[in-house]
């Protein structure tokens, strides 16, 4: 194991390499921990723990994570008709209808639910690659980013949020 200072921000991190010198695993995370503080914290910390999941190659828990957190997100930015519906889908395509999840991150937001499924019922469905895993929690930062990050950004720009 190896302790690494980062040059930008002075944090360290723990690194287990392998003979080559090639990272295995990192603590904390990449990609983990590092959210704006205007997300949702019920968001960010299923983001946060599917990001774990993912790093130690728990594919479905990443996945069970990641539809976690878009589950919060509409019980945070959702429409009251959408936080009220017992199924996701159903609650997702409130959003999109309503003009509350923009139609591009539609088809990314019911694939996200349709993979989380499968990491949770492992027994009706296929397992969930690494890169399917990956790819959500690609998305999953990319919807933190879109709906959280960037407007707390834009007021703070603006002088209309202190923190």
């Amino acid at each position: 194991m190896t302790a690494l200072t980062c040059q930008g921000c002075n944090k360290g991190t723990a690194v287990v390499a392998d003979n080559l010198g090639q990272g295995l695993m990192w603590w904390p995370v990449p990609g983990a921990g590092i959210l704006d503080p205007q997300v949702n914290e019920g968001v960010a910390s299923a983001y946060d723990e599917g990001m774990r999941s993912l790093a130690v190659g728990a594919y479905r828990a990443a996945a069970v994570m990641f539809r976690a957190a878009l589950a919060l997100f509409v019980k945070d930015k959702g429409s009251d008709k959408a936080k009220t519906e017992r199924h996701l889908k159903s609650a997702l395509k409130h959003m999109k209808n309503e003009g509350d999840l923009h139609r591009s991150l539609w088809d990314w937001a019911d694939h996200l639910n349709q993979l989380g499924n499968e990491g949770a019922h492992p027994e009706d469905y296929d397992d969930v690659t690494e890169s399917e895993a990956t790819g959500l929690g690609k998305f999953v930062r990319h919807l933190i980013r879109h709906e959280y990050e960037m407007p707390a950004q834009l007021l703070r720009d603006q002088g209309l949020l202190q923190e």
